[in-house]
């Protein structure tokens, strides 16, 4: 099963398309207005949580945007956004263990709510196959880079707004959790 819902992954495609169809732009200036449009009438998204979403794709450096008035925004989809053509298959879904390790911990902690209960049994079950070590029930840790994987599952799972990634350098206890990880 492919993410096809993913509102970060649609708006950049929507981006891309509207990025890619700049010679057609010149001949009509409202294409790209009328994709993002599309992308917001179709999706039946808020304004709120658009603006949220931009600015989940700006913090990752996917994009650029500014409010230019109380009915337009300025989007300027950088290099990265470009190549960034994350389709994972969620039964696939793999952290990168071959590179070297930065020194650095990925923390993910989350607080789903009991009415998302079977999204949150998924997600856990799903951190342990990545192979992330649980510390407590809804925090686990591993020294791999994650984000992008961890912003998919979210996605995919409908719990983005429930989960909190943190990147830290030391803790007590982290000898223990080398010699666990082969680092």
């Amino acid at each position: 099963m492919r993410i096809k819902n993913s509102k970060t992954r649609q708006l950049l495609k929507y981006l891309a398309i509207g990025s890619g169809v700049v010679i057609l732009s010149l001949l009509s200036p409202a294409l790209p207005h009328q994709l993002l449009k599309s992308y917001i009438r179709n999706k039946k998204i808020q304004r709120r949580r658009f603006l949220e979403d931009l600015k989940r794709l700006q913090r990752r450096d996917l994009i650029d945007y500014q409010l230019l008035d109380n009915e337009r925004i300025k989007i300027i989809l950088k290099k990265e956004g470009r190549e960034k053509t994350l389709i994972y298959d969620i039964d696939e879904i793999k952290l990168d263990k071959n590179k070297k390790w930065d020194g650095r911990w990925r923390l993910i902690m989350f607080d789903i709510p009991i009415r998302k209960k079977t999204a949150r049994d998924v997600f856990r079950k799903k951190l342990k196959e990545l192979e992330f070590y649980q510390l407590q029930k809804s925090v686990y840790l591993t020294p791999y880079d994650c984000e992008n994987e961890i912003d998919f599952i979210c996605e995919f799972f409908k719990v983005r707004n429930h989960v909190l990634l943190l990147t830290i350098s030391k803790f007590e206890g982290s000898e223990k959790l080398k010699h666990y990880f082969d680092l």
